[in-house]
């Protein structure tokens, strides 16, 4: 398995002992134990995980003969959504060849890696949609990820071809767009391919590090002097966006930056509750790990009331709603399953993604 180096790291990574084949080491302390005492903390734990793993058996059954899963309303598979599908898998420690989900998160993978373009790009032959770098990024976070189980040259090959699409696309401004090519730039599709390409170079994939900068340069310029970030420079605060900015510049090295902290205050502040909220799931899967590698006061004041509402909103099926993002997420629930589980997983660390 790949040594990856970790991201400040405070906390040691739970390792999947059993999946793995590693000693157990015990938990470090919950991060926001001593609140609730740690007796509280343990049962809030357990609740996590049961949580998670009924929403990862919900998925199990809807995954596709060919290794997708369905999203939005056409039903059609698309990357982005089988990538946080297994995402979500490996975000539990089932990694590629262990454990009792190896079928489930080998098929992903497999069909992963043979949806990936001559030109490097990983989206569906013929699929339609009107963003591929957001599928394109989320589904290279995931071939990394999965590059520290599966270490041949073919796997290796693969992701830095996809990396190297994500450098390639970046515009004159340092941020990047729907398509894979160097235009325009917005704050939603440039906080993707950040935080793959800290996952590639901790994996020790090639990326230059003037992209690095010019991308917090970009980022910077999505900030609001009174706290929290743009879609695009010189439009309004935007949650999803507050939560992007926050966690895009902690990954590039900017932990102390006073956006960051503005911008997490400005999170707490505001309506977070899914109906206020357009983009509910998309906001706290970058909300929740901004606050987490903010350390234990700034995660104590999000993760409870993030965790509570995931823990008493989990339909019977294990499945999450959708909470207006039907658009992206359709009747088979995948999307929101998938942001639902990796929500929760922040506590597990079992991804250097996940990790400080």
């Amino acid at each position: 398995m790949l040594a990856f180096p970790p991201l400040r790291v405070l906390l040691p990574a739970i390792l999947a002992a059993v999946l793995v084949g590693l000693p157990a080491t015990a938990p470090a302390q919950a991060p926001d134990a001593g609140r609730g005492g740690l007796e509280s903390e343990a049962r809030d734990l357990l609740r996590v995980e049961a949580a998670v793993d009924r929403g990862l058996e919900y998925l199990s059954t809807k995954q596709d003969a060919n290794g997708a899963w369905q999203h939005g309303m056409s039903q059609q598979p698309n990357t982005g959504v089988n990538a946080l599908c297994l995402l979500a898998f490996m975000g539990r420690g089932h990694v590629p060849g262990r454990g009792p989900y190896k079928e489930t998160v080998g098929r992903a993978l497999d069909a992963m890696i043979a949806s990936q373009q001559p030109d490097g790009l990983v989206v569906r032959a013929g699929g339609n949609s009107h963003g591929p770098m957001y599928e394109h990024a989320l589904a290279t976070l995931a071939l990394i990820e999965a590059s520290g189980w599966r270490t041949d040259d073919a796997m290796r090959d693969t992701c830095r071809r996809a990396v190297a699409v994500i450098v390639g696309a970046q515009n004159n401004e340092g941020g990047w767009r729907y398509q894979p090519r160097p235009a325009d730039a917005d704050l939603s599709v440039t906080v993707m391919q950040v935080v793959t390409l800290r996952a590639a170079q901790s994996a020790r994939y090639d990326v230059p590090q003037k992209t690095l900068d010019a991308a917090a340069e970009y980022i910077k310029r999505c900030a609001k002097p009174e706290g929290g970030f743009a879609y695009q420079p010189g439009q309004g605060v935007k949650n999803a966006q507050s939560a992007a900015g926050a966690l895009s510049l902690q990954l590039l090295g900017l932990y102390d930056d006073p956006d960051v902290a503005k911008a997490l205050e400005s999170l707490q502040k505001r309506d977070y509750r899914p109906q206020m909220d357009e983009y509910f799931h998309y906001m706290n899967y970058y909300a929740m790990q901004a606050h987490f590698q903010a350390g234990e006061e700034q995660w104590a004041l999000w993760s409870p009331r993030v965790r509570t509402l995931l823990l008493e909103s989990q339909n019977a099926d294990g499945s999450w709603p959708g909470w207006g993002e039907e658009r992206i997420n359709g009747p088979a629930k995948n999307y929101s399953t998938a942001m639902g589980a990796i929500t929760l997983e922040v506590y597990m660390h079992y991804l250097p993604a996940y990790q400080r």
